[in-house]
């Protein structure tokens, strides 16, 4: 149907302008515009009734088609847009659903990482208790004998002093 319109639109517009350039300008004929006398072709006002009337009748033509190829043109670009429109609303869609699931695969992998530094952090406190455990075992009952230094017996004989 589109098709079809702009081919007679496109005749009906080059037909107009043959249309148009036939005619002849005031006080003229069609023999003066080729060079000839003036009343040689058509005469003075022989053709210009027929002429104006194809004039019109081409341009009253080309004017409905001007309109029915806009109508034509307005109804696609509706059509045209509400379908941009629904798949720019489904990638809107497609976006979030895609951002959600990030966020709750990141929100799983944060709470997945402070588990796992909870369970280390569990076990390096039972190690280092454990530890803790093991020196004291090491150290002696008495903290004052292990504080002071050891003196000489009583009876021995005193240890000379280095130089």
């Amino acid at each position: 149907m589109e098709t079809l319109v702009v081919i007679i639109h496109v005749l009906v517009c080059v037909f107009l302008i043959l249309v148009i350039l036939l005619q002849a300008g005031k006080g003229s004929g069609m023999g003066a515009a080729f060079g000839g006398a003036s009343q040689t072709v058509f005469g003075g006002r022989g053709a210009a009734p027929f002429l104006a009337k194809l004039t019109t009748g081409t341009a009253v033509i080309f004017m409905v088609t001007s309109m029915v190829l806009a109508y034509i043109s307005s109804r696609q670009d509706d059509s045209e847009l509400l379908k941009r429109s629904k798949q720019e609303q489904a990638q809107v869609r497609e976006k979030k659903a895609l951002e959600e699931m990030q966020k709750k695969q990141s929100d799983e992998a944060t709470r997945k990482l402070a588990e796992q530094e909870k369970a280390e952090a569990a076990i390096s406190e039972s190690s280092a208790g454990k530890a803790d455990d093991a020196v004291e075992a090491q150290a002696p009952a008495d903290p004052a004998s292990a504080a002071a230094p050891a003196l000489p017996a009583a009876g021995a004989p005193a240890q000379p002093r280095p130089r």
